[in-house]
């Protein structure tokens, strides 16, 4: 798997480092994985019962949500995974390169949309935050999968060493 580089410092352009953080993240949430076995994706190690499959699943579906649903306000099919808590979960015939599509799917998806869309566009559809309904800007949805997929990497970086001790990958 090819590492994607973390933004360099002396950048400043927004867009450039939303999504270059967003790119620096994805890129480190598929490395976690590499060299897992099929039974090391599908299995949990942790009480809260995530699996790193199930990571990557959520994070696809998270990136549905904001980037298509909300923001550019398609009717998406959210027939799979389902509901929230089914987005985690991951059935023995679901393959995993299915769910590694979906990913990498939903990554294209949003890239080609960031590419055309001023950072302040708000949103089609409302989210609630601090008890009033808001349309995001489009530069707040980025920022927020940023610390999304960050967030879980971590998640991930733990889970790995878990299994099999690695680290730092």
């Amino acid at each position: 798997m090819v590492e994607t580089p973390e933004p360099p410092p002396t950048l400043a352009d927004p867009r450039a480092l939303l999504l270059g953080y967003l790119d620096h993240n994805a890129a480190a949430v598929l490395r976690k994985l590499d060299g897992l076995s099929e039974r090391d994706l599908r299995r949990s190690v942790l009480p809260s019962g995530w699996t790193p499959l199930g990571m990557v699943k959520h994070l696809a579906c998270t990136e549905r949500f904001w980037i298509r649903y909300l923001f550019s306000g398609e009717d998406v099919d959210f027939s799979w995974p389902g509901t929230a808590a089914q987005e985690w979960f991951v059935a023995p015939e679901e393959p995993s390169a299915d769910i590694t599509a979906f990913f990498l799917a939903e990554r294209e998806n949003c890239a080609r949309l960031a590419a055309v869309t001023p950072l302040e566009r708000r949103a089609v559809r409302t989210t609630r935050r601090g008890g009033a309904e808001e349309h995001p800007t489009f530069a707040w949805i980025l920022c927020h999968l940023v610390q999304s997929f960050a967030r879980h990497a971590g998640h991930l970086d733990v889970g790995r060493e878990l299994v099999d001790g690695v680290t730092g990958k």
